[in-house]
């Protein structure tokens, strides 16, 4: 019988090939900074991650801080409704939006504030768990394949495309400016 990859290290995977080059990323929703400190590491990039708990942020860093080796990783405190505050205009290569999607409160003005972040063929990553999977949990409403990608649309991101990662995972990725 083949060893089964678990889904963390798909996504590892995925991510690090569909990045690629990219020499700085956004981690929305960064938690302890695990995503972070990967891509970091594995691609030699800037990783900006923000997160709403603070202790959460001061435990990425203190990850960042005892086990970068190669690239750069910082995670801050913010609300993702500040995003526009917090970078400047066309300053990611990449976003990401892992298993945080759910946790965000308003999709119509938070997704412009990010297409703003990003410079022009940069590419934004929504990752989330399928609609029907598992348990629901703390109210968190869950997106279907469909409703990310239309949120997207209507956000003015282009070649909107879905990925199979992993079983019961839904990524969905775009492209601001819709080339590439």
């Amino acid at each position: 019988m083949p060893a089964t990859k678990a889904p963390s290290l798909l996504m590892n995977e995925f991510l690090k090939n569909e990045i690629g080059n990219s020499k700085r990323v956004l981690d929305v929703g960064c938690g302890d900074g695990a995503m972070a400190l990967y891509l970091a590491s594995s691609l030699n990039c800037r990783v900006d991650g923000i997160d709403l708990d603070k202790g959460r942020v001061h435990r990425a860093n203190e990850k960042f801080r005892k086990r970068m080796t190669k690239g750069l990783a910082l995670c801050r405190s913010c609300d993702s409704e500040n995003i526009d505050k917090k970078f400047k205009n066309e300053t990611f290569d990449a976003v990401l939006i892992i298993h945080t999607l759910h946790h965000l409160a308003d999709l119509s003005t938070i997704f412009p504030k990010i297409k703003h972040s990003m410079r022009v063929g940069g590419k934004i990553f929504v990752g989330e768990y399928e609609r029907n999977f598992g348990e629901k949990q703390d109210n968190c409403p869950r997106f279907s394949s469909n409703k990310i990608k239309s949120i997207l649309d209507t956000s003015g991101f282009g070649h909107i495309r879905g990925h199979n990662v992993h079983k019961n995972f839904i990524m969905i990725t775009a492209v601001k400016g819709g080339i590439k």
